[in-house]
């Protein structure tokens, strides 16, 4: 049986002398995991279908529940996240984001445009990469079970002007008159820097920054999940 699916390339190991093992996330299935022959000998016809980023409508045949890639149209793939460093890891986090967050065979449409969306500004949008990824974490983790609440403080729900904390196991922030001493203290600005994500808005590079660290706590210590890309991004800015 053959079967016809629009995906993005996750990822992939390499199997036996010349194959790979891909995990795709497509539109139709949500992430699947496929075999792609002979891409690793010079000149192969697939070679561009099993590089991560590469989206495309690729062509499976299906055998015992098991896919293999014999053929593919590219669409997109993403070519300047690999001209700049900065993207190149803004993007490969989305990537992380998706292969540890969304199971094989469940089908997301809503994830799947999002994740499409967001490489495709990042790669050719202007302003920070930053900025975009933090507004897909965000928006990610709230579509995925780890909502963080960025609106004000948690208890009293005021925006909150002074000390700000904290709290992983929640996702919540705290004002200082209602902080009960369960969290860490963070900046106003990273605060402020994730409120305008959310929003959609610019800010300045150096909250971003404090704001990837943040949600690169978070994930950790909520999710228990750890991103290499993202942790490289947070090493370079």
């Amino acid at each position: 049986m053959e079967e016809k699916l629009s995906g993005i390339v996750l990822g992939g190991v390499n199997f036996g002398e010349n194959d790979k093992i891909l995990n795709v996330f497509t539109l139709e299935k949500g992430v699947v995991s496929a075999k792609i022959k002979g891409v690793k000998k010079a000149g192969a016809k697939l070679k561009f279908a099993a590089e991560p980023f590469c989206f495309a409508e690729f062509i499976f045949s299906v055998r015992a529940n098991m896919r293999t890639v014999i053929g593919a149209s590219l669409i997109d793939s993403f070519y300047p996240v690999r001209e700049d460093i900065i993207k190149y890891f803004a993007a490969g986090t989305v990537l992380e984001f998706v292969r540890r967050f969304y199971k094989e065979n469940i089908t997301s449409p809503e994830g799947f445009i999002s994740t499409v969306n967001v490489l495709k500004d990042i790669a050719y949008g202007d302003g920070s990469a930053r900025r975009k990824l933090i507004s897909y974490l965000i928006e990610e983790l709230k579509d995925t079970g780890f909502q963080l609440d960025v609106k004000g403080c948690a208890t009293c729900e005021k925006e909150i002007e002074g000390r700000v904390f904290f709290d992983y196991r929640s996702g919540s922030f705290y004002c200082e008159k209602c902080f009960d001493g369960v969290g860490r203290e963070v900046s106003l600005d990273t605060l402020k820097t994730l409120q305008r994500a959310e929003s959609g808005l610019d800010s300045m590079d150096a909250f971003e920054v404090k704001a990837l660290k943040l949600l690169s706590y978070y994930i950790e210590n909520r999710a228990e999940e750890s991103f290499n890309s993202l942790k490289e991004l947070i090493k370079i800015l």
